[in-house]
């Protein structure tokens, strides 16, 4: 059913141009990681969410509407984000008892007031923060209706991307090292505005993924053939003036970042997303294939084999063979296999408080019962996986399975039924950026960085946009 028109539109340019504002922002204070930035966001997700409802006052049956047309990932979002707020409440010790026993048993006799929770204060921390993530998901699905907003979000992505990746090629060429809100950061790789090069390399994977699907979108639908010689030549000198070229510049600057930030499962989780949701979109959308082939095909020589071994990608694969703890500055990093280890010993974690978690952002204090001899200190679960399942329980784990299922779903479908470049690019760099973030979970915490987390939000948003812009143009 289409969303009932109306004279005029909803006038609320100007939380769109906050909400691109906020994307920017995010990675600077130390990828909002601190509770000051961390209320930043919250502040600023509110009065967007809020100044967007506002814009739709005068709108009713139009908002319906188009809240209806998502409410799967709303509902399945909301679920989730619901779940640290249940954490908070006041329980009787026979409600507790059933939920979960462990944690009457640990807070009996040592808190005043029974929660699911074992740290309220900060589970209140991560609750208004994923409170601020769905009011982000929430106002994408409200301001982005048309294909001129969905592409000017996706390029505030990229050019997220490519600041960061400047501003970290900057800092590691002299060797930066400064004290910042009370942490020490140094810039012996490529870190950008963050403390932490893996988070580094994942924010790359996002912005990447969207600019390789604005690629796609500007691959065009129809082929063009070349007579001559002499219009080839023309169209070789069209396409280096464009802005296909100069996005294709901004993809090899982050490539570079990406490369240089050292980061093991980062560059494996990028270029495997690639080749796995390229060979998908190969397999979907027949018609493109060849264009698709071509571009996937110039990405991996290009990127990989040229500019990768010019920066030195050599010793990323060096370091995929390191099964030691190295040090880094003043600090250890720790190796794959220790991160594994520290996973793996966080199950039983899980097995104790299964349904509802030990409360969210509660891991970095009640890991340390499950701790052994073994050297290094996480406050991270190293597997966002395990993390997230600690934190919330299986419940909120499976709920957010769901939720990625179907905006993956919803990025299939994309791809399949629509006939237009930008829907498809969208679809395509939201499902690269998802299957990234999904390789490298599995041994990092990315979704526990507030500026990656928030970014990934957004894109699976643009997701459920993608397939419901308006075809010719027109805005519903």
């Amino acid at each position: 059913m289409p969303i009932e028109r109306s004279a005029t539109l909803p006038r609320d340019r100007v939380w769109f141009w906050g909400l691109l504002g906020l994307l920017l922002w995010a990675p600077f204070p130390l990828a909002s990681n601190r509770n000051f930035a961390i209320a930043i966001l919250i502040v600023a997700s509110q009065l967007i969410l809020w100044g967007s409802l506002w814009a739709w006052r005068h709108h009713g049956l139009a908002l319906l509407e188009r809240v209806r047309l998502f409410r799967a990932p709303i509902l399945l979002l909301s679920a989730f984000v619901a779940i640290p707020w249940l954490q908070l409440l006041p329980l009787p010790a026979s409600v507790l008892a059933a939920l979960s026993p462990e944690t009457l048993a640990v807070s009996v006799g040592v808190a005043d007031t029974l929660r699911i929770s074992l740290d309220p204060s900060q589970t209140q921390i991560y609750a208004a923060l994923s409170f601020a993530y769905w009011s982000c998901f929430i106002a994408v699905l409200l301001l982005v209706r048309d294909q001129n907003r969905m592409l000017q979000m996706a390029q505030v992505v990229v050019i997220g991307g490519v600041i960061q990746a400047l501003l970290g090629g900057f800092l590691f060429s002299v060797g930066a090292e400064y004290r910042l809100f009370f942490t020490d950061v140094v810039h012996d790789r490529v870190k950008g505005a963050y403390v932490y090069h893996n988070a580094m390399a994942g924010y790359m994977e996002l912005c990447l993924s969207v600019g390789i699907g604005l690629m796609i979108a500007r691959l065009g639908d129809e082929t063009v053939r070349h007579r001559s010689w002499r219009s080839r030549i023309a169209a070789w000198a069209e396409f280096m003036l464009s802005p296909a070229m100069r996005l294709r510049l901004m993809l090899v600057v982050m490539v570079i970042a990406l490369v240089l930030t050292r980061s093991r499962m980062g560059n494996t989780a990028f270029f495997a997303a690639m080749l796995i949701v390229g060979m998908l979109t190969i397999v979907l959308v027949r018609k493109s294939a060849p264009k698709t082939l071509v571009l996937i095909a110039s990405l991996v020589v290009v990127d990989l084999l040229i500019i990768g071994s010019w920066v030195g990608v050599e010793k990323v694969v060096d370091r995929l063979q390191e099964t030691t703890v190295v040090t880094e500055g003043n600090r250890g990093e720790e190796s794959i296999e220790l991160r594994q280890e520290a996973a793996r010993r966080a199950i039983a974690l899980v097995e104790d408080f299964p349904v509802l978690g030990t409360g969210a952002g509660t891991f970095y204090n009640s890991y340390l019962r499950y701790r052994t001899d073994r050297p290094g200190y996480f406050d991270h679960a190293h597997n966002d996986y395990i993390e997230i399942a600690a934190d919330f329980g299986l419940l909120g784990l499976a709920l957010l399975g769901l939720f990625v299922a179907a905006t993956i779903y919803c990025g299939v479908r994309t791809l399949l039924q629509r006939r237009s470049s930008l829907p498809r690019g969208m679809a395509f760099g939201g499902l690269m950026a998802m299957t990234a973030i999904l390789i490298h979970s599995f041994v990092d915490f990315n979704l526990q960085i507030p500026a990656n987390a928030l970014t990934l939000v957004v894109i699976m948003a643009m997701v459920w946009c993608a397939f419901r812009l308006p075809r010719g143009g027109q805005v519903p």
